[in-house]
């Protein structure tokens, strides 16, 4: 444009893009900048315009953080204010970890909202990554020490964050800093104690890169690590439970209603989705599990993909999950028929899940389950047919006292058969 911003043409599926300033087009800018000046090349009219928003965006923590890197890489005058404003947007948490984030946006749900433990929401994550960019470019290194801290504390057991664009630049965010920080003197040794049970690693220049794991024996004792020797080493526990999902205030709304075709065994599933707060969401991703037993018909992800509000319909594990990615949901519902088949008999049906998450804050999502309408016995869905007949039970012989149970003759035959063939490679 001739003020020197990129327009987004057409959706914006992630709205943190859009920035704080009132045409909306300062993020953008700033990431196509970045773009530009890491491949070598310049933009002036570019850099200029950001300059000209710097006041105007100095509330929104996240547009601030890529403004400020990009001003770093374009060696502008303003690079240093940008830096400054940024560092307003600072938090240091109870632990002396730094994040940066909107003071005036609420970044945690409340305690009984939500997971016992809390992941970062992913605004945050990518905005601190561009935090640490910033201070390297400063040669601030021993001050983003913490911020890298806090990064890394939000990275889940598989190495990633949260969702995809948070997860590429805190990796980016993370490697300028190893980049920087690298010493070819490395060696270090981490003590695991966990009850009565222990375990050493050894980490040098020869497996620093390489991934080391001890799985804990005593899961109720206490866990400490120890560390000594030089270089910067990682440990983290990682483990999983199940809770009951919680759909308090939950930001999006799905009505259902299954009909059941050709004697049952075809299903329609029609589901009408929307937002249920204020303007409109990011990208909407919706995983939907098939009934057990059912397949969902791959003839209709052509149909499907043909409605406007849809982007992509994928299928997976043989057809028996469907994820719908919706473009941003509004207050309107959305509606679509998904259509499966019966592929094999099951009797007492469980209810299949359906989750409907925004794609950029996962945090964000809706749960439920549907179901059919009416749900068959074991006896209603294969008759006699469902067991072989089985002869009655014998009262025990003086045989089974010597040669076992007819349960434990299959196996005496097993092992002396094994044995066997262990016998003559021995004496081949």
């Amino acid at each position: 444009m001739e003020s020197g911003a990129f327009a987004e043409r057409g959706e914006v599926h992630h709205k943190d893009m859009q920035g704080g300033a009132q045409d909306g087009g300062v993020a953008l800018t700033a990431f196509v900048l970045i773009s530009i000046l890491e491949n070598g090349m310049e933009n002036g009219k570019a850099v200029a315009y950001l300059e000209k928003h710097l006041d105007e965006i100095s509330g929104n923590a996240y547009t601030m953080s890529v403004v400020a890197y990009a001003l770093q890489l374009a060696k502008s005058k303003q690079a240093g204010k940008a830096f400054e404003m940024l560092k307003k947007h600072k938090v240091v948490e109870k632990s002396g970890d730094v994040k940066f984030a909107s003071a005036s946006k609420k970044t945690e749900k409340p305690k009984e909202a939500r997971a016992y433990l809390f992941q970062a929401r992913p605004v945050d994550i990518e905005t601190t990554s561009y935090a640490v960019l910033s201070y390297l470019s400063q040669n601030q290194t021993s001050e983003a020490l913490s911020i890298i801290r806090w990064l890394v504390s939000q990275r889940n057991e598989l190495g990633g964050f949260t969702s995809t664009q948070d997860t590429v630049m805190a990796l980016q965010a993370l490697s300028a800093y190893a980049a920087v920080t690298y010493s070819d003197r490395h060696s270090s040794q981490l003590t695991i104690q966990n009850g009565k049970h222990s375990h050493s690693f050894d980490v040098n220049t020869r497996n620093a890169i390489v991934l080391q794991s001890y799985q804990l024996s005593a899961l109720n004792d206490l866990v400490s690590i120890q560390a000594n020797g030089t270089g910067v080493v990682f440990a983290q526990l990682s483990y999983s439970y199940y809770r009951d999902s919680l759909n308090d205030d939950a930001p999006f709304f799905c009505s259902q209603e299954i009909k059941e075709m050709r004697a049952g065994n075809r299903l329609q599933l029609d589901l009408c989705c929307n937002y249920t707060r204020p303007g409109k969401s990011n990208m909407a991703l919706a995983e939907i599990d098939a009934l057990s037993g059912y397949r969902f018909d791959a003839e209709q992800v052509h149909t499907l993909t043909g409605i406007e509000d849809l982007q992509r319909v994928e299928m997976e594990k043989e057809d028996t999950k469907m994820n719908v990615y919706f473009n941003p949901l509004g207050g309107k519902p959305v509606c679509l028929s998904l259509y499966s088949d019966v592929s094999y008999q099951v009797a007492d049906q469980k209810p299949a899940n359906f989750r409907l998450v925004d794609y950029y804050d996962p945090e964000e999502q809706l749960k439920m389950t549907y179901s059919a309408k009416q749900t068959r016995s074991l006896q209603e869905k294969c008759g006699d047919d469902c067991w072989p007949p089985m002869s009655p039970s014998l009262p025990p012989s003086d045989e089974s006292t010597v040669t076992g149970t007819s349960s434990e003759k299959p196996m005496w035959h097993l092992t002396a058969l094994t044995t066997a063939v262990m016998m003559l490679r021995l004496l081949a």
